[in-house]
This record gives structure tokens, sequence and C-alpha cells, in this order.
């Protein structure tokens, strides 16, 4: 009986009352991602993966999330993980020549413990930065609007 309920239950009042929020994560996390591949295309990013432009890309949703729905630490969220998006493809082929050492020298369960634990650890990553750049964000919008509160 209790499936049931939750099956049937509506999920309007999330999005509705966030949808904001989620908007400027989107935005915040496309800002991050062009600020991060952009940068690692110039430099050439060959033995490892700058992060700086994630930080970039949640303050400006941290920013917008403070004028308008007041949640700017989930939009730097939000966008912090959406920025980190490019590491992954950037790393594709260290992180396929990886895997198949990995699995060759450990096993394969070994194998996709790690690249679990990678991908948590990447994650994690993205969401501490994008909280950082999300109250950076939302302390500047306070700074320059006296009108904002929270």
């Amino acid at each position: 009986m209790l499936l049931f309920e939750l099956g049937s239950m509506d999920m309007d009042w999330l999005f509705d009352q966030d949808l904001p929020t989620y908007v400027y994560a989107l935005f915040g996390g496309v800002v991050g991602i062009l600020v991060v591949t952009v940068h690692n295309l110039f430099i050439g990013a060959e033995s490892y993966y700058h992060l700086s432009g994630v930080i970039v890309g949640s303050g400006f949703a941290g920013f917008l999330a403070a004028d308008g729905s007041g949640h700017f630490k989930r939009a730097g969220m939000g966008a912090g993980i959406l920025g980190t998006v490019p590491a992954f493809a950037w790393s594709s082929d260290f992180l396929r020549g990886w895997f198949i050492t990995s699995a060759s020298e450990g096993g394969q369960v070994f194998a996709v413990v790690l690249l679990c634990f990678l991908i948590l650890a990447t994650g994690m990553l993205g969401t501490l930065i994008g909280v950082f750049g999300g109250f950076f964000g939302g302390w500047v919008a306070k700074k320059t609007n006296s009108e904002i509160s929270g």
C-alpha cells in the first residue's frame, strides 16, 4: 500500500519551488564547462586537468541564484558537478587505459571498484568547488545589492 502511495506521489512541488535554482545551476554549469574547456585547450592540459573554470561557473550560478531563488549554494553545487563533466571527456583515453590495466592486474571487480571511487571523488571535488563558488557568488550578490537577504 505504501509503495503504491509513493509511486503516485506528485513531484511537481520539488521542481516548481526550485526551478529557478536548477536553471541557474544549468547556466552556471555550461559557463563552467566552456571556461574549463577553453582554458585547457589553450594551456594544453597533457598531464593534468585544471578545474578553475568550475569556480567561475559556480560563482556565476550563485550570483544569479542569490538574486533569483535565494539558493545560491545549491545552484553552485549543481554548476560544480556539471562543470567537472569535461574532466571525464578530456581524460577518457587515460581512464580507458587505466581501467584495462587495473582489470588485468587486479581483476575486473577491483577495476570497477576503483573506477567508482574515482567517479565519486571527482563528483565530491566538483561539489565542494561548486559550493565554494556558489557561496562566493552569493556573497558578491549580497554586497552589490542591499535588498538581498539570507
